[in-house]
Parts: structure tokens; sequence; C-alpha cells
């Protein structure tokens, strides 16, 4: 296992932490970044992280914990604080500092809430109680960063008012689905269903392609640096149709052409969480 520095990966200074509506990779997605994590921890600090999450048996390995956020904490108002830290709106290319700015007067944003839940991590006053609750945040957190529609436009909200869209088997009959929720399941349920696959394969077939040299790539950079790829994925694929220069509009027909397009960017960045998610962890553990 490749140690890069926590800090270096996070780069971020603590603040407070805060979540959106919005449901990044859907629950199959984000059990697929905790899985590929997992498989990337070293025994000892997989062991430590599976000691922590046994508390909650329904969400007890990495894979399930990944989902808690969204599956309980999004309906207990008790973790109203956290609603922002799902996601960040990034309309042009920031720097660190407009990007923690811009966190700051909002309540808060994906980049502070995961610096905040690692520190929590870190603290020594903290308690397991506060410790479990804080690794189940973060597991969830640095797959909402690699989503690309999480680093989306504002005006409208990261995709999500781009509606009434067809994908492919993805919406059957007369079911229509927004842009965010493309990007958030469309590529994971299309492709498991074609494959014939569970999450647990699709973890292991994307983890199965990672090579050194990409963890030693990916392992570098910090927090800013997944908004600003995320951005940068939004803005050459997430937004546009399969000519790549077309934006997508309410109402399109997204085909395979589209899918085929940006079936590799999903892929990757599911990967790229899982891989980071490894590296932040292996260090805290």
């Amino acid at each position: 296992m490749r140690r890069v520095g926590v800090a270096a990966l996070l780069g971020v200074a603590v603040v407070g932490a805060a979540p959106s509506d919005a449901l990044a990779w859907h629950d199959d997605g984000h059990r697929i970044v905790g899985e590929i994590a997992a498989r990337n921890l070293s025994k000892s600090a997989l062991a430590q992280i599976n000691e922590l999450l046994a508390d909650m048996p329904e969400y007890s390995t990495m894979a399930t914990a990944a989902t808690w956020a969204d599956q309980q904490a999004k309906l207990d108002p008790s973790f109203a604080f956290a609603y922002s830290s799902h996601y960040i709106n990034v309309d042009a290319r920031s720097t660190p500092r407009e990007v923690l700015a811009q966190c700051l007067e909002k309540s808060g944003c994906v980049a502070t809430g995961i610096t905040y839940y690692a520190d929590i991590l870190r603290s020594e006053r903290a308690s397991r109680a506060q410790r479990a609750e804080a690794l189940r945040f973060l597991l969830h957190f640095v797959g909402d960063v690699h989503q690309p529609l999480h680093a989306g436009h504002s005006q409208d909200k990261g995709g999500n008012d781009i509606a009434e869209l067809r994908l492919l088997e993805y919406t059957p009959a007369k079911q229509r689905t927004n842009l965010h929720a493309v990007w958030d399941g469309g590529f994971v349920a299309i492709t498991m269903a074609r494959e014939g696959w569970d999450w647990q394969r699709y973890a292991a077939e994307l983890d199965a392609r990672v090579t050194d040299e990409m963890i030693a790539r990916w392992g570098r950079g910090s927090v800013y640096d997944w908004i600003e790829e995320s951005r940068l994925f939004a803005a050459a694929n997430g937004y546009l149709r399969a000519d790549g220069m077309t934006p997508v509009r309410s109402g399109d027909a997204l085909g395979e052409d589209w899918y085929q397009r940006n079936l590799p960017v999903a892929e990757q960045r599911l990967q790229q969480a899982g891989v980071r998610l490894a590296l932040v962890l292996e260090e805290l553990f």
C-alpha cells in the first residue's frame, strides 16, 4: 500500500461541515467505491475500520457504511448541518482560496466536509461513536466529490434541473430522469445489468484494472484537485451530448453513443474515489 500524506491529499483547513439532496453514485456506486478502497488497504487498517463500524451491523463494512449518509443521515433532521457537504457548485475554474471562501459562505461543501470528518477521526478527544459517525460520512463524501455533477453548475443545481431525459434501458417505457441522476446511477445500473454483475463483481472488475502507476499518480494532489477534476469532467462530458459540443437539454434522449462516450469517465471516477479513499484511510488508521 503506497502511503501518501493525508494532509497533502485533503489540502484544506478544518472548518464546519454540511450535505445536498443529490445522491452521488446512488447506493451501488458508493458500495463500489467502498469496496475498491477496502481492497487497497493494509490488513491492519482494514481491521481497525471494521472494528469501528461493527456497532451498526447493517453498515458494518466499508461498502455498506458508504451508503449510510444517504440512507439514514439525510432522513434525520439532527444531521441537517451536514446537508451541503455532499457537493459543491463550481461554475468556473477556482483557486483553493476561492473554493474555501464559497464553502464558508454557504455553510460548508464537500471539501470542508471531507476534511472535518478526517480530523474527527484523527482527534484524540473524539469518542468511539463520534469517530464511527465521522468514518461513515467520510466514506460517503470522498465518493461524492468524484461524481462530476457534484461539482456542477449552480444554475441547474448540478444537472438536477436538466430533466425529462431518456437513457436507454435506464428509463424504460415512459420513465424519465434528470442529468444528475443519470451520472449518479445510470452508468452503474446499465453496466451491471448488461454484464450480469452485482456491485461486488463490478468493484472487483474495476479494481483489477488499477495499476501501481495509477495509484501513484492519483495519490498526488488534494481535495481541491478532486473538485477541479470533477468540474472539468462535467464540462467536457457531463453536460454535453455525444458529439462533445452540444449541451444536453431537458427532454433529450441520450443514446448508446452517449453512454459509450461517458462510461470510461464514470468508471475512472469510481476507481479514483476508491483508491484515494484508501490512501486517506491508511494514514488515519
